[in-house]
């Protein structure tokens, strides 16, 4: 790789999270590179380091995740690696980087915010791995600079579903990028910082290209607003007339802990966080991030962890928030008290088998999409992007390539120009001001992680055939949607 980067420029290559028709094992490179006295200086970061969700469709027995293959930027010396940027907390971004620690490589020092830190932190003690080994963590903030070599990477606060979401502007004197990482354009969250939009806006006429999460693109309009699904949660559980709720919420997304407390407080109705072990660590770590529901309670509520030694002494009044797939008989749940938010497909089956049996009414996402809450920018977020940035190159990340592809069409009636061609896994692309040019198009691998923390090369392939993408958003049925936004469009 390092042959094709020879001239003044600024490289960008996604070893993860361009992939031929997943969504996971998000890692990206920038290198920047300066022409000294006939000599090449470079200086590289990466942005995130994920595993890939659907590793045992690479076909390697005894898997236990997959990451992206940076053994390339780690032994090459001349690319000179200044640092390890993290855009949030998620495992699809974060949780590679404990692999490659565990199978002996030396990462450089990481960036990221102190919620991730915490997150991290759990991983180290989960997988044992001691001080020794663990990287430099430098803890940053929205409006951070930081400079590694000939590149300066300025933070940006992102609405997304955890704490400390961040999107970077990456600067190499001749060129400019807005990392957006995983975000909406929401300013309405709760206890976060939403996406700053106010720095990007007073940068636009810097940022040459935009690398955009383009995951939720074939959703029209703009990403549900927290607030909005605050005030659907309040009004479903007021409209059910029934004392017990029951409520799961996905461990990792600490925004529908809070959204489901809120509503819990507005209607006056006791919590109880009840859920497995993996539950009880994140909430552990958004109440020590500073998250008092005490306090923001001011006792006009009962909050409890766990199932209390005796249930009435919340009054039969009471919305059970966490992640579970078990109500069992300690809550004394029936037909004629109880109701359930089932806002968390992972839980949608075993509950609903539970809930039918015990004649007990409850909702899914089918009924009220809003419930799943929304950390990905919609088609309308980036058309309000287009706005504050209309004379950028926008370059596809977080969604298959096939969606990507398929957005090409809508995109040039919308007004976005976007990079040609579609980056796959593995594109290097050389970025100078406005002008780019695709250098090289390797074949991409993939680095399946097996118990004995020993590695396995597979190319990249097609695997969601096996999985829930094409159920979800197979490439027919977002082209469909496509054509029905271009229709609309056009009148």
């Amino acid at each position: 790789m390092i042959s094709f980067m020879q001239n003044s420029g600024l490289y960008w290559c996604p070893l993860g999270g361009n992939n031929i028709d997943q969504i996971s094992g998000h890692c990206y490179q920038y290198t920047g590179v300066l022409q000294e006295k006939n000599r090449a200086k470079y200086s590289t970061i990466l942005v995130d380091l994920g595993k890939f969700d659907n590793h045992q469709a690479l076909g390697i027995k005894n898997s236990v995740a997959a990451v992206s293959d940076i053994r390339n930027v780690l032994q090459k010396k001349e690319l000179n690696l200044k640092g390890l940027f993290l855009t949030h907390s998620h495992p699809d971004h974060l949780n590679g980087i404990v692999h490659y620690i565990r199978a002996g490589y030396k990462l450089p020092t990481i960036y990221g915010g102190r919620y991730t830190k915490f997150i991290l932190e759990d991983l180290y003690s989960h997988y044992q791995i001691g001080k020794t080994k663990q990287p430099t963590f430098i803890i940053i903030n929205d409006g951070d600079r930081i400079k590694c070599g000939n590149i300066e990477i300025e933070v940006l606060s992102s609405s997304h579903t955890c704490f400390d979401a961040f999107g970077f502007i990456i600067s190499n004197g001749t060129t400019s990028v807005y990392h957006s990482g995983d975000m909406k354009i929401d300013q309405t969250t709760y206890f976060r910082k939403p996406t700053n939009l106010k720095t990007l806006a007073s940068r636009k006429n810097k940022i040459n290209y935009v690398v955009g999460d383009f995951y939720g693109i074939d959703n029209d309009g703009m990403a549900w607003r927290e607030a909005d699904v605050l005030k659907t949660l309040v009004k479903i559980i007021k409209k059910s007339r029934k004392k017990k709720i029951f409520l799961p919420v996905y461990p990792t997304h600490a925004e529908m802990y809070i959204l489901a407390f809120l509503a819990a407080l507005k209607l006056k109705k006791n919590v109880v966080f009840y859920g497995d072990d993996d539950f009880y660590t994140y909430l552990n770590m958004i109440k020590n991030y500073g998250i008092n529901f005490e306090k923001i309670a001011k006792n006009r509520i009962k909050i409890v962890e766990g199932v209390p030694d005796n249930i009435d002494d919340l009054d039969n009044n009471f919305v059970v928030i966490g992640a579970f797939n078990d109500i069992g008989n300690w809550f004394k749940a029936c037909s004629k008290d109880s109701f359930a938010l089932i806002t968390a497909t992972t839980y949608f089956n075993p509950l609903k088998g539970q809930m039918n049996a015990r004649n007990i009414r409850f909702i899914t996402l089918e009924d009220y999409p809003i419930l799943q809450g929304a950390g990905h920018a919609f088609l309308g977020d980036w058309e309000y992007i287009l706005k504050i940035l209309p004379n950028s190159i926008y370059i596809p990340t977080h969604c298959p390539y096939f969606i990507a592809e398929g957005f090409k069409k809508l995109a040039k009636e919308i007004g976005f120009t976007m990079i040609d061609p579609t980056p796959k896994n593995n594109y290097l692309f050389k970025l100078y001001g406005n002008q780019y040019q695709l250098l090289s198009s390797q074949p991409a691998t993939w680095l399946v992680v097996k118990n004995d923390t020993s590695f396995t090369e597979v190319w990249q392939k097609a695997t969601s055939g096996l999985g829930f993408l094409k159920r979800t958003c197979s490439r027919r049925r977002t082209q469909q949607k496509f054509n029905m936004m271009l229709c609309q469009r056009r009148k």
